[in-house]
């Protein structure tokens, strides 16, 4: 018996140490630091343009009508930061996730009038509403996780699977009930990829004015086929160097290093193995390199605050979108970032002592990860405390000025809301969004 005794405590000791060891060494690398690894090719790349040059304008870009394709892999990027081996059950297939057509964003359980599934039923495949099995007792009501702070409930019909990753069905579902309804804005029509389209095509032309036809093309990052498609038709024009130029202010692992630089290097690899020719690749500095980014989010602010009478008191909330910076320490925008906020911040110092007013506060901070989970001793501001700290400390006026996107998107105008407004009894998540015309 002693013996058995022993044998299994050997045992168990070994599985331990192997399922440890197993544990640090499929960890081992950090996504920011995994090879290929685009932004030291970024840090250290020549940008001679070598022949024919094509641009290429491509990043994360909202779409104006739903698109299930986008919002399933934008729910997928979140995977490469799930350590091995929960990382395996990311994507898993629950059931079919439910939402209340109408209270389709809540955190508490009620009970739902009608069960709308990610491809806009709702009706199960039997034909059978899904409020009647609610009824049933066959749907069951999904709490928020405590790591999404503000993210919202839903119910889950688990007797089937729906065919796609839960987390992709739960974004796809909220997408089409929130974002392209008409509920949560007016025509349910969002405005992203009309404005970068429009900022890519003026610019474009400009450039052409200066150097005559270039080729290009601008697409959304978030449909790799599509995107595949658009650089397989600037390479087939016969171009030597392609210049990828998202029009972001700064670029981050997240978005462009592991996004969308990594998978245009993947389309232009492959075609470079069909058509045995290399294509030199240069990578655009981030717009932050070229100052007069900053001015138009400074003359917004200007606009603002030359409406303010005089010796009023005015708070000024510089936000950005944040991360769990913590969680992500070689996140090349932590590197890439002071040389656009820092500025910004003194610019907006300077500007601020033009005005007469009688008290004047400017403070930094993020719409998101500044919350209870991923920021529990407030080492990071949130735009939600700083609006919150602006009322308690007397502020006649409490600015924004978030300084990041360039045209309103779901974050601006949604998910930002919620976060920045919690607490304030006035703010109504459902309240329709009344923003038609996008020239402004």
């Amino acid at each position: 018996m002693k013996r058995l005794l022993k044998t299994l405590f050997v045992v168990l000791g070994a599985l331990v140490v192997i399922s440890v060891a197993s544990f640090f060494y499929m960890n081992r690398t950090p996504p920011q630091l995994k090879e290929p690894n685009y932004f030291n090719y970024y840090k250290n790349q020549d940008l001679v343009v070598e022949g024919q040059v094509g641009i290429f304008i491509s990043h994360l870009i909202m779409p104006e009508d739903m698109a299930q394709v986008d919002f399933h892999n934008l729910a997928m990027k979140t995977r490469q930061y799930i350590p091995w081996p929960p990382k395996l059950l990311f994507d898993k297939d629950d059931g079919v996730v439910l939402m209340d057509e109408d209270r389709f964003y809540e955190f508490e359980e009620f009970v739902p009038t009608k069960l709308i599934d990610a491809d806009g039923k709702d009706k199960d495949i039997d034909g059978t509403p899904y409020i009647v099995k609610y009824h049933q007792g066959l749907i069951e009501w999904v709490p928020p996780r405590t790591s999404l702070h503000l993210s919202p409930g839903n119910f889950i019909l688990n007797t089937r699977k729906m065919g796609m990753p839960t987390v992709s069905s739960k974004l796809i579902n909220k997408a089409n009930l929130y974002y392209y309804s008409g509920k949560g804005i007016v025509n349910g029509k969002i405005p992203h990829a009309a404005g970068n389209f429009e900022i890519a095509s003026k610019a474009m032309s400009k450039i052409e004015n200066k150097y005559g036809p270039i080729p290009w093309r601008w697409i959304t990052a978030e449909d790799f086929g599509a995107a595949r498609d658009e650089m397989r038709s600037l390479l087939d024009e016969g171009v030597d160097t392609v210049i990828l130029a998202p029009p972001r202010p700064t670029y981050s692992h997240h978005e462009e290093f592991n996004g969308s630089f990594k998978h245009a290097f993947e389309y232009i690899h492959e075609w470079e193995e069909e058509n045995q020719k290399e294509i030199k690749v240069i990578l655009l500095p981030q717009l932050s390199e070229f100052p007069i980014i900053r001015q138009a989010y400074l003359q917004m602010l200007s606009d603002r605050l030359d409406t303010f009478p005089t010796q009023s008191s005015v708070k000024i909330v510089v936000s950005i979108h944040g991360m769990a910076w913590d969680l992500v320490p070689h996140e090349a925008w932590l590197e890439l970032a002071p040389s656009y906020v820092e500025p910004m911040m003194e610019d907006v110092k300077t500007m601020m002592s033009d005005f007469d007013f009688s008290r004047i506060e400017i403070v930094k901070s993020q719409d998101h990860f500044a919350d209870p989970y991923y920021n529990p001793d407030g080492k990071y501001l949130s735009t939600n405390t700083a609006f919150l700290d602006g009322i308690h400390d007397g502020f006649d006026y409490v600015v924004n000025l978030p300084i990041e996107f360039f045209v309103e998107n779901t974050d601006t105008m949604f998910s930002h809301a919620i976060f920045n407004f919690e607490g304030f009894e006035e703010f109504d998540r459902y309240e329709t969004i009344n923003y038609t015309d996008w020239s402004v």
